[in-house]
């Protein structure tokens, strides 16, 4: 399947007007009558070039977002071959076990993370390796081990990503955390009483237990020991009652995402849901979109020039409103697979307005209008 060309319409005769003298006027309007024909046989044919040329187009997209997929993969596994490699070069062991000089190129482990030497150490255990260190920098590893946080008391490990399956589950951070530690975790226990036990430091500033009071929304921290604070990491939108900082009440107002996650023209997705009353996708960019399918009640029969026209058919209210009228886009078909244009009608900030639709010939099948509404939330 390709893509397909229209040539183009047959221009139509002049149009019969009031002022020409009665024989002028007959012979116009014969002869716009007897171009009618020919332009809703054009016009029939535009359609459903149209209606192939989408479906071409939804062939592709979906054929580029699986070569996109593939690729993205693919980068994964060469990131991760090239860091294997990396790794693996000049390995020298723990760093707690060596002494003496050390010089580049050369890597070390230490606190169950893989490190390089960026300069030369005349004594390397004086240098203990750590984020922000002159001598030394972490080989790149954005990985979380997901690990269960059931009933009862869970002790946080680094780079763990627990899932709070209990009404009871506490997540203890650890007493002694080292800098650059990071913990994550989500509340999916179908209650809002899992809490984060800070065991000493502060979270986010506030001195007091995380509670997990969102379901299925997530938490990403990160220890930093000259704040003796646990914060959060780089890429991970969060939203609070008073940023930055934790409100005392910890009660979070909107949903926390990994940028690795669901994101589009890397922006994370911030929150999304569905109902009856359609869809709707919020970024962190401030983007929203909303999605809905609306039945009509009967066909397309009624003439409006060249084309027939359908009843008005109300969208109603948007599943989450905009911050000002979106930009919405319709179409459409009946059920003996003809092509519909959908005729949007006032939509606003919060309602999709009304629609009516246009076919090339009358068609007595009621049909189905898809609505796509893209603006801001924010």
């Amino acid at each position: 399947m390709t893509a397909q060309h229209f040539n183009g319409f047959t221009p139509l005769p002049p149009y019969p007007t009031p002022e020409m003298p009665d024989d002028a006027y007959n012979a116009a309007a014969y002869a716009t009558t007897e171009a009618y024909p020919v332009m809703i046989s054009e016009m029939t044919t535009a359609a459903g070039i149209v209606e192939s040329n989408a479906n071409y187009s939804e062939q592709q997209a979906g054929a580029s977002g699986a070569a996109a997929e593939a690729a993205a993969k693919t980068l994964i596994d060469v990131q991760a071959a090239a860091n294997g490699a990396f790794a693996s070069a000049n390995y020298k062991g723990e760093w707690v076990s060596l002494s003496g000089a050390l010089n580049v190129p050369a890597t070390v482990t230490h606190l169950g993370r893989l490190w390089y030497l960026k300069a030369n150490l005349a004594n390397v255990a004086s240098q203990a390796p750590a984020l922000g260190s002159t001598y030394w920098g972490e080989v790149s590893r954005n990985d979380f081990t997901v690990l269960p946080s059931p009933s009862g008391w869970t002790l946080a490990a680094d780079r763990g990503f627990y899932r709070m399956s209990s009404g009871s589950s506490v997540l203890q951070l650890p007493a002694s955390p080292f800098h650059g530690m990071v913990v994550a975790a989500v509340n999916v226990s179908g209650t809002l009483t899992p809490y984060i036990q800070r065991n000493g430091k502060t979270i986010c500033g506030d001195a007091e237990d995380y509670v997990m009071n969102v379901l299925n929304w997530q938490i990403a921290l990160q220890f930093d020991s000259a704040s003796n604070d646990w914060v959060r990491i780089n890429g991970v939108t969060a939203y609070t009652a008073a940023q930055p900082a934790i409100g005392s009440a910890n009660t979070w107002t909107a949903p926390q995402n990994f940028t690795g996650g669901l994101n589009m023209n890397g922006s994370p997705v911030v929150e999304s849901g569905s109902n009856a009353n359609g869809t709707y996708t919020r970024w962190a960019d401030g983007t929203q979109e909303c999605t809905k399918v609306l039945t009509t009640s009967a066909g397309s029969t009624t003439a409006k020039g060249a084309l027939f026209a359908g009843p008005v058919t109300v969208g109603g209210a948007f599943l989450v409103p905009f911050i000002a009228t979106p930009s919405v886009a319709a179409s459409g078909t009946d059920s003996a697979g003809g092509g519909w244009v959908a005729m949007d009608i006032f939509p606003d900030a919060g309602n999709w307005g009304s629609y009516s639709t246009r076919n090339t010939s009358a068609v007595g099948a009621a049909g189905t209008i898809y609505l796509t509404a893209r603006g801001r939330w924010k």
